[in-house]
């Protein structure tokens, strides 16, 4: 019984550890479950599952090697290894590939391919990230090293790509992996709030204070960690040699001259908000003439239903404009100052069984009172879009709610013109209830271009020559695509071309991290070509 208290203190210790490391709130959790496994797999009384972990790495600044000895210890604790952790090379990982042996016997019979070392240690790890390569690429050798080695732990190390875009294969396959990996463990990025404790306890470190009133912890805590740390290293250095003790905004301005931590945004109202938007000039206008028309009618005391119907095709900004209108109502004092903004599908609204729906859809507008109720692909509700029969249910209880909530709710349906329009014919109510109706236009190629250098520059990258002509070009071929998505399909492309970039980034030390150039561009144009042609020679049907 005292061993058994003794060894619960060490494994405690053991991962009171992580409380030390910043971004693994979710990791707690995981090893703590996995401290217990271990213990019922040493006591008998569970024989199922691996020792083998994923360690899922989306953080700057966690090292996973900090992780990977907190693991190393509790496995020594219950005797489940007892050697060194051995990092694996690329190349020890193809010589104990036993099939590429045998393979490049039959090819090369005259000569003897050496055989990969028998490797000692019982930790193995392998980190896809130090290797350079993708999970994908050497997935079939991590499951030749895991059969060959059936008693050792295994430990992969996967760093999941910022972009949800993904060229080369690159994503864990849980399918592939499921039967010789049972631990998942995520260590997530870092939040601001992680970044200001780490910035606190950093300065404190080095005797300087910040004071209460500055703005340094909260706009530093703004950048990515790797410009974090450089930054506190030169500015603790400045103010050794200034013989500074306190932060404050003055001081950072002017002795440190760090202008870019001192600034603070002005915020926008909600007006300023909707005319900073590219495009989209003549629902600018009709918004404009919507709120001086409720601001006479406030004076007047007699306020009209606020609810809208908004057509057009997808990516015309229809839900940015809805948040901005929910800001604007608000500002105007006609809705809630909290800004409620609440989205709904068809789904959120029409229940699955007889009683369910109305109460579904009431909770719906109960929930967005006080702000507005934004119900995107609205004609979904028609009985012709919906399998299940309560369609009409929902739609006379919505209507009654945009009723009984005429001074405390707007309700913005949104959708493709010609879907929405009949949607309205679907129920008289709908025409008698919706005062407004805004029709979205589809954007210019020059629009879209605008939009794609927006979204540049608000990720502080940094665009190279020649690129224009390549983008407007592409976007001209995109919008005679029957599906084309405007808006979306600029965010698409810059999420590839990010992707593309931080690639070529990552094998050239000297290359500038800001900067897009044609290549990247180019290059992702080219491969999305492909796809396209791809596509294309799909038929369905015998081979001739």
């Amino acid at each position: 019984m005292e061993n058994n208290a003794i060894l619960e203190s060490k494994i405690e210790d053991i991962l009171k550890k992580l409380d030390e490391i910043y971004g693994t709130e979710k990791c707690k959790s995981i090893l703590r479950n996995y401290a217990v496994y271990l213990k019922m797999r040493q006591e008998g009384k569970i024989k199922v599952g691996t020792y083998n972990l994923l360690i899922e790495n989306s953080s700057e600044a966690v090292v996973p090697k900090q992780i990977i000895e907190i693991i190393y210890k509790l496995l020594k604790e219950y005797g489940v290894v007892n050697t060194a952790i051995k990092y694996m090379t690329m190349d020890e990982i193809r010589e104990n590939d036993e099939n590429r042996r045998e393979r490049n016997k039959k090819g090369k019979k005259d000569k003897k391919k050496k055989e990969g070392k028998k490797i000692k240690e019982d930790l193995l790890v392998i980190d896809t990230e130090k290797l350079d390569t993708s999970i994908d690429y050497i997935k079939r050798n991590i499951r030749e090293i895991v059969n060959k080695y059936p008693k050792k732990v295994l430990i992969l190390i996967y760093k999941k790509p910022k972009s949800r875009f993904i060229f080369w294969g690159d994503e864990y396959d849980d399918e592939y992996f499921g039967d010789l990996i049972s631990w998942k463990v995520q260590i997530e990025g870092l939040t601001k709030n992680n970044k200001i404790d780490y910035i606190t306890k950093y300065m404190r470190k080095n005797n300087i204070k910040i004071d209460r009133k500055s703005s340094f912890k909260e706009k530093l805590a703004e950048e990515n960690y790797s410009k974090i740390k450089d930054e506190l290293l030169n500015i603790v250095l400045e103010c050794k040699i200034k013989n500074v003790s306190t932060i404050t905004d003055k001081v950072v301005k002017e002795e440190l001259n760090r202008k870019y931590f001192c600034k603070t945004k002005e915020k926008k109202n909600g007006m300023e908000e909707l005319n900073s938007l590219i495009g989209i000039e003549a629902v600018k206008k009709q918004i404009e003439q919507i709120v001086s028309f409720l601001k006479v009618n406030k004076e007047r005391k007699t306020l009209p239903m606020l609810h809208m119907c908004f057509m057009g095709n997808p990516g015309t900004g229809k839900t940015t404009v809805a948040r901005i209108i929910g800001k604007i109502f608000a500002e105007m004092e006609i809705l809630s100052k909290d800004k409620i903004f609440v989205e709904a599908a068809s789904q959120d609204l029409i229940g699955e069984y007889v009683g369910h729906t109305a109460p579904k859809t009431k909770a719906m507008t109960d929930k967005a009172k006080g702000g507005v109720l934004f119900i995107d692909e609205a004609y979904s509700l028609c009985p012709e879009h919906n399998r299940t029969s309560f369609s009409e249910e929902c739609i006379a209880t919505l209507l009654k709610e945009m009723e009984d909530k005429r001074d405390s709710l707007c309700v913005i349906l949104a959708g493709y013109t010609n879907e929405m329009e009949r949607l309205l014919k679907v129920n008289p109510g709908f025409e008698s209830r919706i005062q407004f109706k805004l029709e979205f236009p589809d954007y210019t190629v020059e629009e879209l271009y605008e939009i794609f250098k927006q979204m540049s520059k608000g990720e502080n990258y940094k665009l190279g020559n020649n690129i224009k002509s390549m983008i407007m070009e592409y976007f001209e071929k995109e919008k005679k695509k029957e599906n084309f998505a405007n808006a979306r399909c600029a965010r698409s492309l810059f999420e590839k071309i990010k992707f593309e970039q931080a690639y070529r980034v990552a094998a050239n030390e000297e290359a500038d991290i800001n900067l897009i150039k044609a290549c990247d561009v180019e290059n992702v144009i080219r491969k999305l070509n492909q796809t396209n042609q791809q596509d294309k020679k799909v038929k369905i049907g015998f081979a001739s």
